[in-house]
C-alpha cells in the first residue's frame, strides 16, 4: 500500500515533517513536467528536463542546479519507499522559486498506471473543444495545468471526457499539455509552433515514431472547421499514444495510432 511521501530538494518526506500545504501549490508560480516511469526508471528524463530548464530561464532567469542522475535517484526513493508498484507510474516533478532567487525542487506522485512504458492507452476519449488563451503557453506552467483541470472538467459537465484547446485563431493544439494530432491519408498533421502549438518531449517523439512508421509530417494549422475532414485525431501523453474517439459527434477510426505505437518501443528513452 502506497504512503505519502514527497521528494523536496532532494529529501524524502512528508507534506507534516516538510511544514507544506499542498493546497499552497495552488497559489503558486511553478514549472513542472510530468515523467512517465516503469520499474522506478524514468523515461525520457534527459528531454524532459532540458525544456523544463529552458522555461525556468525564461520565466524566472535561473535554472535547475541538479542532473539527470540526481533526479533519477530521487523519483527512484520517492516510489520505492513510497511502496508504489514497481510497474508503470508517473510523477510530476515542480521547479519553484524560493525567496533566495534558487528553484526548489518538489516531486509527486501522480498515477500508477498499467502499461510498461511508453504504450497505446486503452481508453478512446470523447472530446469536446474550448476556446482559451493562456499566458505563457510555450511553457508548462501552474496556468497550464490550473487550465488544463478546469477544461477537463468543463467537458465532464457537458458529458464528454477531454476537452481540446483551441486559440482564438481557430487552431486546434492540445488536450491540456498533451500534444494534438490529426491523420489525413498517410500525412501526420500537426499545428505548427509559430501557431501556437507548445514544443515538447511528447511532440517529438511523435514526429520520430511517424518517421519509423514511414509517416509523413505535415506541420499546417488543425482548424476547428476541419475536424471532419480529419481521418483521426490522436494524442500523445506522457504515457505514450492515446486515439481519439470523437470531437462533438464526429467518430473517428483507430488506425495509424495503433501503427505509430508499435515503434514506440524503439526510442532511445
Amino acid at each position: 500500500m502506497a504512503v505519502n511521501r514527497i521528494s523536496l530538494n532532494g529529501r524524502l518526506t512528508t507534506w507534516q515533517e516538510a511544514e507544506l500545504d499542498p493546497s499552497k501549490l495552488l497559489g503558486a508560480n511553478w514549472v513542472y513536467t510530468t515523467i512517465n516511469t516503469f520499474g522506478y526508471k524514468p523515461l525520457a528524463l534527459k528531454d524532459k528536463l532540458r525544456y523544463a530548464a529552458e522555461s525556468c530561464k525564461v520565466l524566472f532567469d535561473t535554472r535547475p542546479q541538479c542532473g539527470v542522475e540526481e533526479i533519477a535517484v530521487e523519483i527512484r526513493n520517492l516510489l520505492y519507499f513510497g511502496l508504489y508498484p514497481e510497474g508503470g507510474n508517473t510523477v510530476n516533478l515542480y521547479f519553484i522559486p524560493s525567496a533566495s532567487g534558487t528553484l526548489d525542487r518538489l516531486i509527486l506522485h501522480e498515477t500508477t498506471t498499467p502499461y510498461e512504458g511508453l504504450a497505446l492507452q486503452t481508453i478512446r476519449p470523447r472530446a469536446t473543444i474550448a476556446n482559451y488563451e493562456i499566458p505563457f503557453e510555450k511553457h508548462l506552467t501552474a496556468v497550464s495545468r490550473t487550465a488544463a483541470r478546469y477544461t477537463d472538467n468543463y467537458a465532464a459537465s457537458r458529458g464528454y471526457t477531454i476537452a481540446l484547446r483551441s486559440n482564438r485563431a481557430g487552431y486546434l493544439l492540445s488536450s491540456g499539455d498533451n500534444p494534438l494530432f490529426a491523420m489525413r491519408g498517410r500525412a501526420l498533421l500537426t499545428t505548427p509552433l509559430g501557431a501556437g502549438a507548445r514544443p515538447s518531449t511528447e511532440r517529438d517523439m511523435m514526429f520520430r515514431v511517424a518517421e519509423l512508421a514511414g509517416l509523413r509530417v505535415i506541420e499546417e494549422p488543425l482548424h476547428i472547421d476541419d475536424v471532419e475532414h480529419y481521418d483521426e485525431m490522436m494524442l500523445f501523453t506522457p504515457v505514450g499514444i492515446q486515439s481519439i474517439d470523437s470531437v462533438g459527434e464526429i467518430k473517428y477510426v483507430n488506425i495509424y495510432a495503433t501503427v505509430l505505437s508499435k515503434f514506440l518501443g524503439s526510442l532511445e528513452l
